[in-house]
């Protein structure tokens, strides 16, 4: 096993971290794929300890919460994987990068500051790997990765689309979505890196959970023998996400050999939120009953919390064990909270969406300054496996508006209150919610974002389709 090899690097390791200000600290980002926000055998929200599966088993996963400080209202920066990674990388929401969709054009200005280059611009000694799904139109070489996989895709993680029966009905693997050869390979990065004595950071894309659905047979043997939960019941991706949580506590167990803890943060977050039903759908905008990311509605390919409302967590020196937030945080705070806490934020670029969560990792409590417009989302496309309609969203405290483009509508949501999105209060917060749609606008057009009409799904929509049957379960 590769942590034989951990073991006798131990003492060096301990030396080098356990010494106060003689290094800057370390950092590992695991980044899941499609993975729902009650997914996991645990709950991401402490107080609502029914959301969560009643089949997935993440014993490891849950562990990583339980050690360190979970965020209950943790955003992926889009409901689609591709403009996430991009905002992870430059710290800038999609609308500003000019990519909201993985297929067709993108109007990203690949000459951006991504994390290396703020870690390396004060610590020049800093290793960077980035290993497993890139999903970037340049290689990681022009953000000053040391070694990284090159511009993989879903492919190179067993993506077959051609097939969906094999797609959906799954199939064994000795390495399923290489979830053993990710960590094994980021062990050996971390090792090389405390023998080196260098600080480090290192991004783990996991291709898990995105399909096809690939499992090891042992994990899928033993699946099957436990009872069907009323919200998840599918074998095949049980098996999956157990394969995933497999791999996750291989890189604890290694965190923990290597005496991490003094010195090395450990993020956990999802690019998007979970499939809403397996397997997909084009259902244009009809209710899933009740949508595997439940409580959530809806999920992948929607600005419904659903598609959006992610697994959040850190780890690490400082952060008190057991603990939440509800402060909410977004893909594109990680690049300034990374900064921060590696004294690099004056290296920081320009024009940045994210805000550092760095001072919420010592205080749950603890709000972020961010500007009026507070988070905001954009998908201006039609998907006919999502809600089909061209839309926005917007959050700023508690609240969240969606803005519908063909249908000119509004829905405004408490979202801390109603995380299932049941309740419309846009008759009755007026005030509120033209001052959300005046603050979406306003930055939409601030950063020149795509509008519906430049997609290259408007025409493919319909000639101005509508979610009618989305919509019509808020009369008031």
């Amino acid at each position: 096993m590769f942590l034989s090899s951990i073991r006798r690097l131990c003492a060096t390791a301990l030396f080098t971290l356990n010494l106060p200000g003689q290094a800057p600290p370390n950092f590992i980002l695991v980044l899941t794929d499609d993975q729902g926000w009650s997914s996991l055998s645990a709950p991401m929200d402490l107080n609502r300890p029914q959301a969560k599966s009643d089949y997935h088993l993440t014993p490891n996963m849950d562990a990583l919460l339980d050690r360190g400080m979970r965020f209950s209202d943790g955003y992926a920066a889009s409901p689609v994987c591709s403009p996430t990674r991009y905002s992870v990388q430059f710290g800038k929401s999609p609308a500003r990068l000019g990519y909201t969709r993985v297929l067709g054009d993108n109007r990203a200005d690949h000459n951006q500051v991504a994390i290396p280059q703020v870690l390396k611009a004060v610590h020049p000694n800093y290793r960077c790997a980035h290993l497993g799904k890139w999903h970037i139109n340049a290689s990681p070489d022009r953000y000053r990765y040391d070694l990284h996989d090159g511009r993989t895709t879903n492919k190179q993680g067993g993506f077959s689309q051609l097939d969906h029966q094999r797609e959906w009905g799954g199939y064994p693997q000795t390495d399923p979505k290489r979830v053993d050869s990710l960590t094994a390979r980021a062990v050996d990065f971390i090792s090389d890196s405390l023998r080196q004595e260098r600080p480090f950071f290192i991004q783990i894309s996991h291709y898990a959970l995105h399909s096809d659905l690939v499992y090891s047979e042992a994990t899928y043997a033993a699946t099957r023998e436990r009872a069907k939960g009323t919200l998840h019941q599918n074998p095949a991706y049980a098996a999956m996400i157990a394969d995933l949580d497999r791999s996750i506590g291989a890189l604890l167990r290694a965190y923990d050999a290597m005496g991490l803890s003094q010195n090395t943060y450990l993020i956990f977050t999802s690019d998007n939120g979970g499939m809403p039903c397996l397997p997909i759908q084009a259902n244009k905008g009809k209710p899933y009953q009740p949508g595997l990311n439940a409580p959530l509605l809806r999920g992948k390919w929607d600005l419904t919390e659903g598609g959006i409302r992610v697994p959040f967590a850190v780890m690490g020196p400082g952060i008190q064990a057991g603990t939440q937030s509800a402060t909410p945080v977004i893909s594109y705070d990680l690049l300034p909270t990374i900064a921060e806490l590696a004294g690099a934020s004056t290296a920081l670029p320009k024009n940045l969406d994210g805000r550092s969560f760095a001072s919420v990792l010592q205080n749950p409590k603890t709000t972020i300054q961010r500007p009026p417009e507070g988070l905001v989302f954009h998908f201006p496309h039609y998907n006919v496996v999502g809600l089909n309609e061209p839309h926005s969203a917007i959050r700023v405290g508690d609240h969240k508006l969606l803005k519908f483009y063909s249908s000119k509508r509004a829905l405004l949501f408490n979202v801390s209150q109603d995380p299932g999105e049941r309740i419309n209060l846009a008759k009755k917060n007026p005030e509120l919610t033209s001052a959300l749609n005046s603050a979406l606008e306003q930055y939409l057009d601030a950063v020149a974002a795509e509008k519906p009409r430049e997609s290259n799904s408007w025409e493919k929509g319909g000639r101005g389709a509508t979610t009618t049957l989305f919509l019509s379960r808020y009369q008031n």
